[in-house]
C-alpha cells in the first residue's frame, strides 16, 4: 500500500498555481457601470444599517439612563 504513494515534489505546488490562474480567467469581472452601481448599493445599505443601529443604540442608552436614575 505504501509503495503506491507517488512523491510529487514541486508538481503539486505548480499544479495548484496553474489551477489558480485557470480559475481567475473564468471570472466575469464587472464593467465600470456595474461597479459604480454595486458601490452605490453597498454605501446606501451601509448607511441604512448604521442608521438603524444608531436608533437601537439611542433606545438602549435612554433605557439604561432611565433604569439608573
Amino acid at each position: 500500500m505504501a509503495a503506491n504513494i507517488k512523491k510529487s515534489g514541486n508538481s503539486g505546488a505548480v499544479k495548484f498555481f496553474r489551477d489558480i490562474r485557470t480559475e481567475l480567467r473564468k471570472i466575469v469581472w464587472p464593467n465600470k457601470k456595474e461597479l459604480i452601481n454595486y458601490t452605490i448599493v453597498v454605501i446606501v445599505f451601509s448607511l441604512v444599517v448604521a442608521f438603524f443601529i444608531g436608533i437601537i443604540d439611542l433606545g438602549f442608552s435612554a433605557g439604561f439612563q432611565y433604569l439608573i436614575s
